[in-house]
C-alpha cells in the first residue's frame, strides 16, 4: 500500500508523469488488444484447419479400415469355396488331417500381420493351431472352443461372424488388434462344420493410421458397432467418459462430425467417423489447449513485439511530453510568485498555441489585479460589517437552539419522554430553520415536516393526521427549503383551525416527465370560489415579489427566483371539499446553482 500511495502521488504530481503514464497505458492496451484478437483470429483458423482437415483423414481412414476388415472377412470365407477342404474336415483319415493342415500354413502365411491362426473341426473333434509363441503347429483333440462365447455368437449370427478385441492382451510385438472368428457350416442344416480364429497383431492397422495427424496428447480409439474398444492410440483416459462418447454417436452418421467434450475437468475436441458399412467407430479427441498451442505461441511473440514497440513508444511520449510540459513549468512559476504575493512578475510565452494564449492572458490578469487591489480593502471593510450583523443575527436563534437541547436532557434525565420529544422536535426544526442553505433534499424536508408535525399533534391531538407517499427516486431531489412547511401551515391555518372535526394532511411526491410533482391536500373545509379567484390572480401575474400576509404568492415568488418562471404552483380547492396545492420543480439530484432574493 506504502509503494502504491508514493507512486500515485509521484504521478499526480507533475503533469508531465501523467501524461506518459496515460499514452504508455494506451499504447500497452492497444498492444494487449491486438495481441489478443490476433491469438482468437489464429486459434479460429487453425481450429478450423484442423477440423477439416480430420474430417478428410477420418473419412479415408475409416473406408481404409473397412477395406482390411473386407480383407480378413474374405480371407477367412476362401477355404468355403475349396471343396476338398470342405471334404477334409469332416473325415478322419490321416490324408484329409494333412490337407487341412496345408491349408492352415497357406493361410497363415499368407499375411505378415496374422499372429496366430486355428482351425476347429466338430465333426472330428479335432484343433489345428499355428501360432508365432511356437515353432511347430499342434493338433489336438477337443472341443473346448464350441463352450466359447465368440463360438455362440458366430454361430447365431446372421453372417456367421465374430470379432474380439485383441488390444492389450499381449504386449509382445506391440499387441494385438482383434481375433477374428468365421464358422463354416453345412447348407443344408446350418450345423458348423469348422471354426477358424485368426489373432491380427497392429503392423496393419498402424499403417492404416499413420494419415492420422499424431498430435501432441491427441487420443486415437477404434470402437467396433458394440462400442467395444478395439484399439486406442495416445494419452491414457477414463474408461467410462470415452465410452459415453462413443454411445452418443449415432449409428447412422453418414458424414464426419465433431462436438466438444470434456473429460476430467479437460476439454477435448471429439472429431468421429462411422464407417456405413461395418458401423466401426473410428474417434479422435484433441485438447484444445494442444489446438490453440500454435495460436499461443503467435500471441507470445506478438507481445514479445509489442512490448518493445511500447517502450520505443515511451520514449517518444517522454519526449513530447517533456516539451510540451516546459513552457507549462515556466507558467507555472509565474502562477507561485503570485501566490506569494509577488503581482510584477510578468513573463511571456512565445508561440500561437493555447499555452501561449494562456500566458497573454495571465499577464493581463496580473494588470487587472493590481488595479482592483484597492477596491478590495474597501470590500473588506463592508464585509466585516456584513458578518458582524450576520453574527448578531445569529447569536439569539444559536443561544434558543442550546436551550432547548439543555431542556431536552433535563427531560430525559426525568424521564419525561413526551416532552423530550417535543422539545427535540422543536429544537430540530429551528435547527432547519436557521440552516444557511436557499434549497435542501427532500428527505431532509420531509424530516422536518415530521418534527413540525409532532408539536401541531401536541395541540390538536388525534384530530390532525399526516400522510406521506414518496417515491424512493425524489428522496435526494433538491427544493427549496420550508416550501412544503409552508403548505402545510397552510393547511392547518385556514383549515383545522375552521373546523371542528378531524384533518387528514396527504403529502406526495413524484416523479413525471422529468419533474418533481410535490402535492400537499386536505380535507378541510375547502375556499370560496371567490378568495380562490383571488389567489389564482395573484399566482397567474407571474410578479416574482413578495407580499406579506400570502403564503401561497410568497411560495411561488421563491420557486420562480431560484427555478425559473416555467415553474411554480397551482391550486385547486371545493367549498366543503378540501384543497390541492401543486407545486411543479425540476427534478436535480445535484444541488442546483441558484441566486436567492436577497441577491
Amino acid at each position: 500500500m506504502n509503494l502504491w500511495k508514493k507512486l500515485h502521488v509521484t504521478i499526480a504530481s507533475k503533469l508531465r508523469n501523467q501524461l506518459i503514464m496515460l499514452f504508455s497505458a494506451i499504447a500497452a492496451c492497444i498492444v494487449i488488444l491486438l495481441s489478443y484478437l490476433s491469438y482468437l483470429q489464429s486459434a479460429g483458423m487453425n481450429r478450423d484447419h484442423f477440423i477439416e482437415s480430420n474430417r478428410k483423414i477420418l473419412k479415408l481412414v475409416n473406408q481404409n479400415l473397412d477395406g482390411y476388415l473386407d480383407r480378413i472377412d474374405e480371407l477367412s470365407i476362401s477355404l468355403r469355396k475349396d471343396s476338398q477342404f470342405m471334404d477334409a474336415i469332416i473325415s478322419k483319415e490321416y490324408g484329409s488331417q494333412l490337407y487341412i493342415q496345408n491349408q492352415l500354413k497357406n493361410l497363415y502365411y499368407s499375411s505378415d500381420d496374422i499372429e496366430a491362426l486355428s482351425i476347429y473341426t466338430p465333426k472330428t473333434g479335432l484343433q489345428y493351431t499355428m501360432s508365432k509363441a511356437f515353432i511347430n503347429l499342434r493338433q489336438e483333440a477337443t472341443n473346448a472352443p464350441e463352450a466359447e462365447r465368440w463360438y455362440r455368437e458366430a454361430a447365431q449370427s446372421h453372417k456367421f461372424r465374430s470379432m474380439e478385441s485383441g488390444y492389450g492382451v499381449s504386449e509382445k510385438d506391440g499387441g494385438n488388434f482383434l481375433v477374428f472368428h468365421r464358422i463354416l457350416i453345412n447348407i443344408a442344416d446350418k450345423k458348423p462344420l469348422a471354426a477358424i480364429s485368426i489373432t491380427y497383431n497392429l503392423k496393419e492397422i498402424k499403417r492404416i493410421l499413420q494419415d492420422m495427424t499424431g498430435e501432441s496428447g491427441e487420443y486415437i480409439g477404434i470402437f467396433n458397432e458394440a462400442n467395444e474398444l478395439f484399439y486406442a492410440e495416445g494419452p491414457h483416459l477414463a474408461a467410462d467418459a470415452t465410452v459415453q462418447l462413443v454411445r452418443s454417436i449415432p449409428l447412422n452418421a453418414v458424414e464426419t462430425e465433431q462436438r466438444s467434450w470434456t473429460i476430467r475437468d479437460t476439454r477435448y475436441l471429439a472429431i468421429y467417423n462411422v464407417s456405413p458399412h461395418n458401423g466401426w467407430k473410428l474417434v479422435t479427441l484433441t485438447p484444445y489447449s494442444v489446438l490453440n498451442e500454435d495460436a499461443a505461441n503467435a500471441r507470445r511473440i506478438n507481445l514479445i513485439v509489442g512490448s518493445g514497440a511500447v517502450v520505443l513508444l515511451i520514449s517518444v511520449i517522454m519526449i513530447a511530453a517533456n516539451a510540451i510540459t516546459r513552457r507549462l513549468m515556466q507558467l507555472s512559476r509565474q502562477i507561485v510568485m503570485l501566490g506569494d504575493g509577488i503581482f510584477e512578475v510578468q513573463g511571456e510565452i512565445k508561440g500561437s498555441d493555447e499555452i501561449a494564449h494562456l500566458s497573454r492572458k495571465y499577464n493581463q490578469m496580473i494588470v487587472k489585479i493590481n488595479d482592483l487591489i484597492g477596491e478590495r480593502y474597501e470590500m473588506q471593510l463592508n464585509e466585516r460589517n456584513a458578518r458582524l450583523i450576520a453574527l448578531e443575527a445569529q447569536i439569539n436563534p444559536h443561544f434558543l437552539y442550546n436551550s432547548l437541547q439543555a431542556i431536552s436532557t433535563e427531560a430525559i434525565i426525568s424521564g419525561m419522554d413526551r416532552i423530550q420529544d417535543m422539545v427535540d422536535a422543536l429544537a430540530s426544526s429551528l435547527r432547519y430553520s436557521i440552516k444557511e442553505a436557499e434549497t435542501v433534499r427532500v428527505k431532509e424536508e420531509l424530516t422536518h415536516i415530521s418534527n413540525y408535525m409532532l408539536l401541531q399533534q401536541a395541540r390538536f391531538g388525534s384530530r390532525l393526521r399526516l400522510h406521506v407517499e414518496v417515491e424512493d427516486v425524489v428522496k435526494e431531489a433538491w427544493i427549496p427549503k420550508m416550501v412544503v412547511q409552508i403548505l402545510v401551515e397552510n393547511t392547518i391555518k385556514h383549515g383545522l383551525e375552521q373546523m371542528t372535526g378531524d384533518m387528514d394532511v396527504v403529502v406526495k411526491a413524484t416523479t413525471h416527465e422529468g419533474l418533481l410533482i410535490l402535492t400537499v391536500t386536505d380535507n378541510g373545509p375547502g375556499i370560496s370560489e371567490a378568495r380562490l379567484t383571488e389567489i389564482r390572480s395573484f399566482l397567474d401575474r407571474h410578479l416574482v415579489e413578495y407580499r406579506e400576509g400570502i403564503g401561497l404568492n410568497n411560495v411561488n415568488a421563491r420557486i420562480k427566483l431560484l427555478f425559473g418562471p416555467e415553474f411554480g404552483l397551482t391550486i385547486a380547492s371545493e367549498h366543503g371539499a378540501g384543497t390541492e396545492v401543486i407545486v411543479t420543480l425540476p427534478l436535480k439530484e445535484e444541488r442546483p446553482y441558484v441566486q436567492g432574493y436577497h441577491h
